[in-house]
C-alpha cells in the first residue's frame, strides 16, 4: 500500500510542482539537485542489492539488472565528472552532446537516452511480469536466474513508460528516472524494511551531497580569473561584427559554446580573442586542449545565451558553471548575481 501512496504522490507532487512553480521546478531538475541526486543514490541501493542477491544465489540474469542499476547510477552523475572536476576524454568533449563523462549521450550509439529507458522499463516491469505468470515463463525465469517485479508494481512501471512516451512537462524524464530508480529497489527488495531504510538512508546522503555540491570548493584565484578572461574572450568574438550576424539570425539561443561552434554560430578555431585569453599556472597548461572544446578550467562548458531585448537588440550572455561546476541561476535567469557562475554579458544591436 506505501508504495502505491509514494508513487502517485510522486507523480502528482511533481506534476503540480510543474504547473504553479515552473521556474523553481526548472531549477529543481537541473544537474547536481535533489532529484539528480536521489536517482543516483536509489538505483545504486537497487544495484547492491540486487548484486548481492545474484552473487549469493548465482541468478545471472539477476545480476544482469544489478549491473544496469549500477550502470544508470553512475551515469546519472558523470562517473563524478561534477563531483571531482575532472575534465573527460577528448572523445567526450567532442562527440557526448553534453560534453560530460558518460555514454548515454553519445546520441550515435544510444539516440535519445529516453527511449532507452522506456523500453528497458517495458521490458523488466512489465513484459517480464506478465511471461512470468505462464508455466514456461516461470521455468525459464528460474532457469535464467531472473526475478520479475511483483505484480502490484506492474502498473506503475507502465506508468513511467506512458509519462517518457507523452512527456506532460518539461523535464519529466528526471523525475521520472527518480521514480524509477525507487521501482527498481522496491523490486529488489524481499521485505518491506529494506526498502524503507533504503528510501530514508539514499533521501539524507542525496540531500547531504546536494549542499556540497551547492557550495563547491575553495578555488585558487588563478583558475577564477582565467574562466573570466577566457569567458570575456568568447563575448567579444561573438560579439564581433562578424560574430553578431549569425547571433541575430537565430533569433534566441541557449546553447554550450562547442554545440554553437557546431551549429555554425560561431567559429572557435577563430575566435582570436579566447584563444589568446591570459590564464596562469596550470589553467595555461592545459589551455590548448580546453579552448578546442570551450571548456573551462573547472572541466565542463562555456555556455551562450542570447536574449531579445528589442526588435533589433540582444542581450548576450557567456557563462560558465564556475568552480561548483553545476549551474546556479534559475532556468532562464543567468546572471552574476547568482552563486558562483561566471557570467559576461553586453547588450547589442542588429549589424
Amino acid at each position: 500500500m506505501l508504495v502505491h501512496v509514494a508513487a502517485a504522490g510522486w507523480i502528482a507532487a511533481m506534476l503540480l510542482f510543474a504547473y504553479r512553480a515552473p521556474d523553481r521546478y526548472a531549477t529543481a531538475m537541473q544537474e547536481d539537485r535533489l532529484v539528480e541526486w536521489w536517482t543516483v543514490l536509489l538505483f545504486a541501493a537497487a544495484a547492491a542489492l540486487r548484486l548481492r542477491r545474484a552473487a549469493r544465489e548465482r541468478r545471472v540474469l539477476d545480476g544482469l539488472v544489478g549491473l544496469f542499476c549500477l550502470f544508470v547510477a553512475g551515469e546519472e552523475f558523470s562517473w563524478g565528472q561534477r563531483l571531482f572536476g575532472f575534465m573527460p576524454p577528448s572523445r567526450f568533449l567532442a562527440h557526448n552532446t553534453q560534453q560530460e563523462f558518460n555514454l548515454h549521450n553519445f546520441a550515435d550509439i544510444f539516440g535519445r537516452p529516453k527511449w532507452v529507458l522506456a523500453a528497458a522499463l517495458l521490458a523488466f516491469g512489465v513484459l517480464l511480469p506478465a511471461i512470468a505468470r505462464t508455466r514456461w515463463g516461470r521455468s525459464l525465469a528460474r532457469a535464467l536466474g531472473a526475478t520479475p517485479p511483483a505484480l502490484f508494481l506492474v502498473p506503475w512501471f507502465a506508468a513511467c513508460v506512458a509519462l517518457l512516451v507523452t512527456y506532460p512537462v518539461e523535464f519529466t524524464g528526471e523525475w521520472v528516472e527518480c521514480l524509477a530508480a525507487f521501482l527498481f529497489l522496491a523490486s529488489a527488495s524481499l521485505a518491506s524494511t529494506p526498502l524503507w531504510i533504503g528510501m530514508a538512508a539514499s533521501l539524507v546522503a542525496a540531500l547531504a551531497l546536494t549542499g556540497l555540491s551547492e557550495r563547491g570548493s575553495a578555488d585558487d584565484p588563478a583558475r577564477l580569473a582565467c574562466a573570466r578572461a577566457e569567458a570575456a574572450g568568447l563575448l567579444a568574438d561573438m560579439t564581433s561584427s562578424a560574430g553578431l550576424v549569425p547571433l541575430f539570425d537565430a533569433g534566441a539561443i541557449h546553447k554550450r559554446i562547442w554545440t554553437a561552434d557546431q551549429d555554425g554560430y560561431l567559429e572557435l578555431g577563430a575566435a582570436a580573442t579566447f584563444q589568446v585569453a591570459g590564464c596562469a599556472g596550470a589553467s595555461a597548461a592545459d589551455a590548448g586542449a580546453r579552448r578546442r572544446y570551450a571548456v573551462d578550467p573547472w572541466g565542463t562548458a562555456y555556455w551562450v545565451r542570447t536574449v531579445r531585448s528589442g526588435a533589433d537588440a540582444r542581450r548576450v550572455l557567456v557563462y560558465s558553471f564556475g568552480p561548483n561546476r553545476r549551474r546556479d541561476g534559475d532556468a532562464g535567469d543567468v546572471g552574476p548575481s547568482r552563486n558562483d557562475d561566471i557570467v559576461v554579458e553586453r547588450s547589442v544591436v542588429a549589424p
